[in-house]
């Protein structure tokens, strides 16, 4: 079955979940590092794409049980956010106008805009379901549109001399999101065609277009749009093409059934490390902020590794581990 546990998956959401780490760790101590990071964010749209637009059967009453899941989760972080922020600012704060802040990328837990998008997504899932299923070539249709879409403003942006997303709050930049979201839908149903080309041949051109894609951003973010923020090159081509060259490649990379084993584990605590890593990375930083490559590798390697001890204890208490699952 489509839904069956998926090691390649399991990997793309290993390498998404370590790249929007070292997104917020390493930042611009390093931009060719801090760039090769930014394929995390599109990599978790796409997979998430990739899983629900292949199930048999998606329903207003699963798309709802989803959107519940990401409310749980929301609503439980933003109430704990709240006692120590009573207790050492001596602040009383509404949680759930804490909750609605972070889906709008605002406050402590600004990183789950994430679900934000995710939320306004699943409205809509069982009509992007539908159409996959009922019409082939809506799935193609509606990815080349929206690519369009994405084009433009990132075109318009760079003729501009500042991006326009800067106008509209992440989570609501949905042109961006749902196309990498269906782009996951439509690799799923092109896997036979994606296995045409050879393993190497790929392996050739994802490596070519890492390093076009690394330097083009570079480029466009001092030259042209005049702002070096990751987020911001979402829409341009050259990352589209990159972002999807290494889906597909890790897609389709061979795995040993012991590596399988290994990038499972760490897989299943990838939204614990999601969620906890910036709560760590405020707190670490108001004591060391890594200045230079090495230094922000090393903080990147080490909150990454405290943020997947914290999930796996997490995941190992009953009542606790809902807060690191959807």
């Amino acid at each position: 079955m489509a839904n069956e546990r998926n090691a390649n998956l399991d990997l793309i959401k290993s390498v998404a979940c370590i790249g929007v780490v070292g997104l917020h760790a390493v930042s611009m101590n390093n931009y060719t590092i801090y760039y090769l990071c930014d394929c995390g964010v599109p990599l978790f749209f796409m997979v998430n794409g990739y899983l629900l637009l292949s199930r048999e059967q998606v329903g207003y009453r699963y798309a709802f049980h989803k959107i519940a899941s990401i409310f749980k989760v929301v609503l439980s972080w933003n109430f704990l956010i709240a006692i120590p922020v009573l207790i050492f600012r001596q602040k009383m704060i509404n949680p759930f106008r804490l909750a609605y802040d972070s889906l709008l990328q605002k406050g402590y837990l600004w990183h789950f805009w994430f679900f934000g998008a995710l939320i306004i997504i699943y409205l809509f899932l069982p009509i992007f379901h539908r159409l996959f299923f009922q019409k082939s070539h809506v799935q193609r249709n509606m990815c080349l549109m929206l690519m369009g879409v994405c084009l433009c403003i990132d075109i318009l942006s760079m003729i501009k001399g500042y991006p326009l997303g800067m106008f509209i709050p992440q989570p609501l930049r949905l042109w961006t999101w749902v196309f990498y979201f269906l782009l996951g839908g439509l690799f799923a149903a092109q896997k036979q065609k994606i296995q045409q080309l050879s393993l190497r041949a790929h392996g050739i051109l994802l490596l070519l277009f890492t390093l076009i894609s690394n330097i083009n951003e570079k480029k466009i973010g001092l030259y042209l749009i005049h702002s070096r923020l990751a987020e911001y090159f979402y829409d341009n081509l050259f990352s589209i093409v990159w972002y999807c060259l290494l889906f597909t490649f890790l897609m389709r990379l061979p795995l040993k059934e012991s590596y399988g084993i290994w990038v499972g584990r760490f897989s299943s605590l990838t939204m614990g490390i999601f969620i906890i890593h910036p709560i760590l990375l405020f707190g670490l930083n108001a004591l060391f902020a890594p200045a230079g490559t090495i230094a922000a590798v090393c903080f990147w390697m080490g909150l990454t590794l405290v943020s997947v001890f914290i999930s796996y204890v997490i995941s190992k208490i009953p009542i606790a581990r809902e807060l690191i699952r959807l």
